[in-house]
């Protein structure tokens, strides 16, 4: 019995990794070894134990080992620390240096304690400066080094406000290093897809003026941070020394994320217009999340386990709503989006069932989240443009109906405007008829009529002999040449006017005696020189002739034409008896005052000027003639 008892108490003397028989780890392999099945695992409910607790006898023989060769420790949602201890053994007789890694970025709290001759403590985690990770990487990586021929025990104290889950491999430096830059760059290839998504989104919100790639750019934008804060790179890169936001960034983006894509979503397949019930659904749906975010950042620990309720009860709105939509409303745009979301979805659950251990960890179910993101904004982006061509292509349509519409109207209008024009071109043909009609009535009762009757009455008296009626008479014929040349087309010539003048003129000057001379010149047309107005030029120019041949007793007339500052002048001049110009103004004569007001009506200029010597008349007609 003493034997016994003192065997016993030599027992309680050995260190207390002797009492969990530890699984030792030959650390003399190369390459990368899962660290899951060598692990002794104790949970401290209340966070409380230190690392002397854990090593002393009593506690010591409560840890655990970890359960199968699994690829990652798991715990679910859970507010007590765990302690791990591993057994590191170098059997070579070198110094060997490992790099331990714990591939899950998010744990909040993590001690490493190396106890032995050089004793080495560090704490860190997401929930602390980024600074005080021994080694820069977005993982918790913690290089050791054994000596020849050594065994090191190493604990590690675990707390999380997210899941426990403890992927662990333990690296020999040369395969971590290539693992590493294997790792960020395929990192890279993400984020670089999702920036070049997000511009090239913004961009199109800025040459479009639509609110749905800003939308967009806003989902991408809260995904791409989701996704940094979940696997490391938020905390290395964006947030280094923050605490409590690198505990609650993948709650509080994940919500806004969420909030983003049920925003664009509505936007996308125009809930609002087609499903107003859904849509008012999915309002719900986006400040329940906005409201969660906040409730996050006030409680974090106790808003974990209700957040994941929330993510299956939001899948589950945006699946009915888009299925509807797809379905029902045969939407082609809504497929494209169910589709992207499914596989987001996928990536989701992945994720959530490795957490709660129900699927193993693997580079799939580690990576889902990630992959199934990169895929969702892809096809959203694609969903997008898609939306932009439908847009287009529906312009386009509108645009040639509109199109075919007014050029119907169109041809309409222009046969109305056709009929308009001839109604109106018969219109001004009957009153320009009229017109012309009235003036030949006019001028013959006020001209032709008036000599007649006169001469009429003067031979009913008995007061003109035969000589003198056969001058009225010619007169008389002379007035009705004169009208009748005026309705010839001048077409604007003043020259072939002062011809056909000549042509009626000039055998009667011959049997009076008079010589006529023709001194005209080219002038320029005259575009205002229509058949009433050259009938008052005709009429102006008669009755100077009619004076001289009558009162002058001239022996020569010349007429003469030029054109000077915009005028063109036409003169009649005769070497005959002089009269007193103011004088026969004075009398009110017929003559003078009807050419005057004849000269008025065309907007010309006349004027006499007479001496002993001769008379000459000045007729200053206007190239452009003013408006009336």
């Amino acid at each position: 019995m003493r034997l016994v008892c003192l065997f016993l108490a030599g027992l309680l003397m050995l260190p207390a990794h002797a009492f969990a028989a530890d699984k030792v780890l030959e650390v003399g392999q190369a390459g990368a070894i899962s660290l899951t099945e060598y692990f002794s695992v104790l949970e401290d409910p209340g966070a409380a134990l230190t690392l002397a607790d854990v090593q002393a006898p009593e506690v010591a023989d409560r840890f655990v080992p970890a359960p199968g060769p699994a690829a990652a420790l798991s715990r679910g949602f859970t507010r007590s620390a765990y302690w791990l201890r591993l057994t590191l053994r170098n059997a070579t007789g070198q110094p060997v240096q490992r790099m331990p890694e714990l591939g899950y970025p998010i744990l909040s709290s993590i001690q490493f304690h190396s106890p032995g001759t050089k004793d080495r403590s560090l704490a860190t985690g997401v929930a602390t400066s980024f600074s005080t990770r021994p080694y820069a990487n977005r993982a918790f990586v913690f290089p050791v080094t054994l000596a020849a021929h050594s065994e090191q025990v190493v604990y590690l104290r675990l707390q999380s406000v997210s899941a426990m889950l403890v992927p662990a491999v333990l690296w020999e430096p040369q395969a971590f290093h290539a693992h590493e830059r294997a790792d960020y760059s395929a990192q890279a290839w993400y984020f670089g897809m999702a920036s070049a998504l997000i511009l090239f989104n913004v961009l199109l919100f800025f040459a479009l003026r639509d609110v749905v790639y800003l939308l967009y750019s806003a989902f991408a934008i809260a995904t791409t941070l989701t996704i940094s804060a979940s696997n490391g790179w938020g905390k290395q890169f964006l947030w280094p020394e923050t605490t409590l936001w690198s505990d609650i960034a993948i709650s509080v983006l994940g919500s806004l994320t969420l909030a983003a894509l049920l925003l664009f979503m509505r936007r996308l397949l125009n809930t609002k217009e087609f499903v107003p019930r859904a849509d008012a659904l999915l309002r719900g749906v986006v400040g329940v999340q906005l409201l969660f975010a906040v409730a996050v950042a006030i409680w974090p620990q106790e808003a974990a386990v209700p957040g994941t309720w929330l993510i299956p009860a939001t899948a589950l709105a945006i699946l009915s709503v888009a299925g509807y939509c797809a379905v029902r409303l045969r939407q082609r745009i809504a497929v494209v989006f169910l589709a992207a979301f499914s596989i987001w979805l996928a990536g989701v659950v992945l994720a959530g069932l490795k957490t709660v251990s129900l699927l193993p960890v693997n580079a799939l179910t580690m990576n889902g989240y990630q992959l199934g993101s990169a895929v969702e904004m892809l096809l959203l982006a694609f969903a997008a443009a898609y939306r932009f061509n439908l847009i287009r292509r529906e312009a386009t349509e509108y645009v040639q109906r509109a199109n075919a519409g007014l050029a119907e109207r169109l041809q309409t209008r222009e046969a109305e405007l056709t009929a308009s024009h001839q109604r109106l071109r018969e219109i001004e043909h009957r009153q320009t008829l009229s017109q012309e009609r009235q003036r030949l009535m006019q001028d013959m009762h006020d001209g032709l009529g008036s000599s007649l009757t006169s001469a009429l009455r003067v031979v009913e008296r008995g007061q003109m002999d035969e000589v003198e009626v056969a001058q009225v008479l010619k007169g008389c014929i002379d007035d009705l040449r004169l009208a009748i040349d005026s309705m010839e087309p001048a077409e604007s010539d003043l020259l072939l006017l002062l011809a056909t003048l000549r042509f009626r003129l000039e055998p009667r000057m011959e049997t009076t005696g008079i010589a006529l001379r023709w001194e005209v010149q080219d002038i320029p047309p005259l575009a205002w020189l229509d058949p009433r107005n050259s009938l008052h030029v005709l009429r102006i120019l008669q009755e100077a002739f009619t004076n001289i041949i009558k009162h002058a007793n001239a022996t020569e007339v010349r007429v003469a034409t030029r054109c000077d500052a915009g005028v063109v002048q036409v003169t009649i001049s005769d070497n005959g008896e002089g009269f007193d110009v103011e004088h026969a103004l004075g009398k009110r004569g017929k003559g003078l005052s009807n050419q005057m007001r004849r000269a008025h009506a065309i907007g010309a200029a006349i004027a006499w000027d007479s001496s002993a010597g001769g008379t000459r008349l000045t007729l200053k007609l206007p190239l452009v003639r003013p408006a009336v």
